[in-house]
This record gives structure tokens, C-alpha cells and sequence, in this order.
């Protein structure tokens, strides 16, 4: 008993370190990936990037991403950088159904009170439903009255100047625009 509860204890300090990371500027980790069975949330996977993050979803598993996304305003000779929090909702595709509602309702409260103050919730199923541009433009029209020159995703920049029209105008063609 001693030994599982050592376990617990180290696996809760792991999952912690990451989270703080995610948060930190000056850490190249921005994003983990989080499960919660049986009222405890369990760090999965962790690393750098959102196409690292995207592969890293289980098919098989109702997860939760957390994105550690800046935003930086560059501009006037003063360079600003604020981190925001993004929620990706994984359910993966092999989930049946009934299972699907079922797990959101149970877990994802455990989820919100592990995150705490979130920017912007993406809920998505494949690969195709999470894009950097989609990321963005969420962000920049959940934002007040400080806009950013663009979002920085560890491996994928967005500029801001580019984000126009509406969410469904977003589209995965334009992932690949090239960052100025």
C-alpha cells in the first residue's frame, strides 16, 4: 500500500512539473496530454508542438490536450508575450457512442478543475478538426482589447493579420501559408 501511494504521489508531482511547464515561456514543452479514469487525472504524453501533440491522440482513449500557446505582440519597438491556455477535447474515434457522453460528463469536470482558466476549448474526434489556424482565430476573437501580432504554436506560427471571416472560413488549406 506504502509503495502505490509512493507511486501516486510521484505520478500527481510528475503531472504537476508538466503542466507547469506548459505554462512556463521559457520551457520548450508546451503541451501534455492528460486521461482521467477513475476520478484521477493521469499525465499520457507531453512534448513540443501541435502537430507532435495531434499524433500523440489515442484512436482508442477519451483524452485531453492542454496547449500552452503564445501570444506575441510585436510592435512600437516592445515585444509583449502572453500565454494562453488551450482545451482539445479528444475523443477518439474507436469510442463507441453511448461511451462518449458518458465519459465527457464524468471526466471532464476532473479536467477543468486540474486546468483551471482556459482560453479557448477545441472538442475534436481526428486530426483534421484541430488545425493552427482554426487554434488562432478562436483565440484572436476570444480576446479583448489586446490583439497579438500572432500566435506561436512551438512549431507553427499564425498571424493574426490573417485571421478573418468566420470559423467555418478557416480551413486546412491554409495551414501551410507561409509566416512572415
Amino acid at each position: 500500500l506504502e509503495s502505490a501511494r509512493r507511486m501516486a504521489d510521484t505520478k500527481k508531482t510528475t503531472l504537476k512539473k508538466a503542466f507547469k511547464d506548459v505554462m512556463d515561456q521559457k520551457k520548450p514543452l508546451n503541451w501534455i496530454i492528460i486521461t482521467a479514469k477513475t476520478g484521477e487525472v493521469t499525465l499520457f504524453d507531453s512534448g513540443t508542438g501541435l502537430k507532435s501533440l495531434l499524433k500523440a491522440f489515442s484512436s482508442s482513449e477519451m483524452q485531453w490536450g492542454l496547449l500552452g500557446v503564445l501570444g506575441i505582440d510585436d510592435g512600437n519597438g516592445v515585444k509583449s508575450v502572453r500565454s494562453k491556455l488551450v482545451q482539445i477535447d479528444w475523443c477518439g474515434t474507436a469510442i463507441r457512442g453511448a461511451d462518449r457522453g458518458k465519459m465527457i460528463n464524468q471526466q471532464k469536470p476532473l479536467i477543468q478543475k486540474f486546468a483551471g482558466s482556459i482560453a479557448c476549448q477545441v472538442p475534436a474526434s481526428s486530426q483534421s478538426d484541430v488545425t493552427s489556424r482554426k487554434i488562432a482565430y478562436r483565440l484572436f476573437h476570444a480576446q479583448g482589447a489586446h490583439k497579438p501580432t500572432y500566435y506561436d504554436f512551438g512549431d507553427d506560427k499564425v498571424q493574426c493579420s490573417t485571421l478573418t471571416g468566420t470559423d467555418d472560413d478557416i480551413d486546412d488549406e491554409d495551414e501551410d501559408e507561409d509566416f512572415a
